[in-house]
């Protein structure tokens, strides 16, 4: 039988603002998987202060602002870092009851097929299309998703295997969409025809909405499911920020 912290890997990030949240969330994460922490900023100090709670630090390069380093770790480095058959991804400012594991074992028992599923469905449809001999050539074939929705929320969960038999494609996807992209061959820039309201998206990244594009252009199942007040937005985080006291900037660095 698996052990209980051999089923998840559960990655999040965090800096030095949000130290008093590691300090009351990681605990709550450690007996149920292993604990991925990424930040570049956090200090040598707060690194071994929460050193008993995680089992991997990484620390990410990948863009100057916090937040796009969080998106660009997820989407470049999730994938390859996952060991069990599912890994989670939470917000640093998530509040979780202390049964909140039981959402995501629930979930997994009663749906085994789903590859994604998370707390809420995204308000803004994926509607595009990645079309050209380029697109073909990087991707082996076309995209086209038509009513597509995104899972969003503070936490969300993946089929480890599902992600990284099509990682490579995943990887494409980003590029054409979010990055110059590669020799096209001639074809010039791959064509969208349409990406709903995701100018967010094409700026920085969004982890979450290509993860859910990805999960549509291959046809998998994936849910959202209720958590039950399990899991939810932390509101004294926010009330902290409001007050001048915690500054946030969406749930990351």
């Amino acid at each position: 039988m698996t052990r209980a912290r051999d089923r998840y890997d559960i990655f999040l990030s965090g800096g030095s603002q949000h130290v008093p949240l590691l300090r009351d969330l990681l605990p709550k994460l450690q007996p149920h998987g292993r604990v991925h922490l990424a930040s570049s900023f956090l200090t040598e100090g707060e690194q071994e202060e929460l050193r008993p709670w995680y089992d991997h630090l990484h620390h990410p390069r990948h863009h100057p602002d916090g937040y796009v380093n969080f998106n660009l770790f997820c989407i470049r480095d999730v994938n390859r870092l996952a060991r069990a058959p599912y890994f989670i991804k939470l917000d640093a400012d998530v509040g979780l009851r202390d049964d909140w594991i039981d959402y995501v074992d629930e979930a997994v028992l009663r749906h085994p097929g789903a590859v994604l599923f998370g707390t809420e469905r995204g308000d803004s449809p994926i509607d595009l299309a990645l079309t050209g001999a380029g697109v073909r050539e990087r991707l082996g074939r076309e995209v086209r998703v038509t009513g597509g929705w995104k899972v969003r929320g503070v936490l969300h969960v993946g089929r480890t295997e599902f992600f990284q038999r099509h990682d490579a494609f995943m990887q494409g996807v980003h590029e054409l969409l979010y990055g110059p992209a590669p020799n096209l061959a001639g074809a010039g820039e791959p064509r969208v025809v349409r990406s709903g309201n995701h100018r967010k998206l094409r700026d920085i990244g969004d982890e979450d909405t290509l993860r859910s594009l990805v999960v549509h252009a291959l046809g998998a199942p994936k849910l959202v499911l209720d958590a039950g007040g399990r899991i939810a937005g932390s509101e004294w985080p926010r009330a902290l920020s409001d007050a001048g006291a915690l500054p946030l900037r969406n749930g990351f660095l």
